[in-house]
């Protein structure tokens, strides 16, 4: 139902007339709603840019519910040129079944040049089609869509945690929601259900603005260790296009639930097995690597002697027990050498040094 006034203000002003061209549009999503059924009234306000201030009057309509909704504002090109279009909007809920007409509050403004003018839309009809009377007064006339927020895997046992539940849908309030979910949420064997924290929000959606969201925290006590089923959720709804009462569903799903120690000690788990073969390795590898810098280290101090006194002195600092018949030969030999019996001369210094050393590489 599209309803326009078009507004003519001839404003004078000092040096001249000023010529002022404002719209003012009504309308409603739906002229015919169910009864309890949320329905889009819009008024807007077409602004030839010459609107300094507007502001609505207090609007207390009979018959309906109002729900003050979002405005909004943007720039149009139209014929005449570039227009500011101004949005009011409210959720109009009828309260009675049968005809209504609905006044739509009027709009005062301040034009440049000019005092306060009031622009009052023409009034809209609603023709409310009546419920079925058995129907539950706090079930909404929309359509419900339930979703779950993941919990974690695994979830202690003995320790509260929160499953948060979101509901969308239209003309919901907290007092519904919450005796519906209370009739789904009941203590089992496995779970303790403590009542929901519910919070409503409005204007979620700028494409479509009586859509609403409840936002369900629900805390759960899981009791035991083991899988633990989280309750079903049904919530009835009035669907919009026939005024049947159906149910929107959330299945239930099993949980595992550990004890609290082993579950902060099971992360873990892996690293600590991880660290014990680590150690292991290390464990073995150790002696061998003290070997190797033993060795390493006695090499170069063999390497590092100049005379026979100083090579006799490395070899004894390190020599093992288990000496071959070649190496004990060298160090007779380099024994006499030491004592003066059998000087050694540099060549003959240099080839017992390298079999010395040669040794000592070759030793386990």
């Amino acid at each position: 139902m599209v309803r326009r006034l078009i507004l003519t203000a001839v404003l004078l002003m000092v040096g001249g007339l000023c010529h002022a061209e404002i719209g003012i549009h009504a309308s409603l999503s739906k002229p015919d709603p169910w009864l309890r059924e949320e329905v889009l009234l819009t008024v807007e306000v077409l602004d030839d840019r010459s609107i300094i201030e507007q502001s609505l009057t207090p609007w207390t309509p009979a018959g309906v519910a109002l729900r003050p909704l979002s405005g909004q504002q943007e720039r149009i090109r139209t014929a005449d040129g570039v227009r500011i279009l101004h949005k009011h909007r409210w959720a109009v809920m009828p309260l009675y079944p049968g005809p209504l007409v609905l006044q739509p509050p009027p709009v005062e403004i301040r034009t440049t040049g000019s005092g306060r003018q009031t622009l009052t839309p023409p009034a809209l009809r609603l023709e409310t089609r009546p419920l079925d009377p058995l129907l539950p007064v706090d079930v909404p006339v929309s359509a419900l869509r339930i979703e779950a927020a993941p919990l974690p895997e695994a979830i202690p046992r003995g320790r509260p945690v929160v499953w948060t539940l979101g509901i969308e849908g239209q003309g919901l309030s907290a007092r519904g929601v919450r005796r519906w979910l209370d009739e789904a949420l009941r203590d089992t064997r496995d779970l303790r259900v403590y009542p929901p924290d519910i919070q409503l929000q409005d204007n979620i959606d700028p494409m479509q603005p009586l859509r609403q969201r409840s936002e369900a925290r629900i805390t759960l006590e899981p009791r035991a260790s083991g899988a633990a089923r989280l309750p079903e959720i049904k919530l009835p709804y009035i669907h919009p296009v026939d005024g049947q009462m159906r149910l929107a569903v959330l299945e239930g799903r099993t949980v595992r639930v550990m004890h609290p120690l082993w579950q902060a000690v099971k992360p873990w788990l892996l690293w600590g097995l991880m660290a014990i073969v680590l150690a292991g390795i290390g464990m073995l590898i150790r002696p061998i690597w003290r070997r190797w810098r033993t060795r390493d280290a006695w090499i170069k101090r063999l390497e590092a002697a100049e005379s026979a006194h100083e090579l006799r002195k490395a070899w004894r600092q390190g020599a093992a027990t288990d000496i071959d018949h070649a190496s004990a030969e060298a160090i007779d030999r380099l024994d006499a050498a030491c004592y003066g019996r059998q000087p050694l001369d540099e060549k003959a210094y240099a080839a017992l040094k390298a079999r010395l050393i040669r040794r000592t590489r070759n030793t386990p």
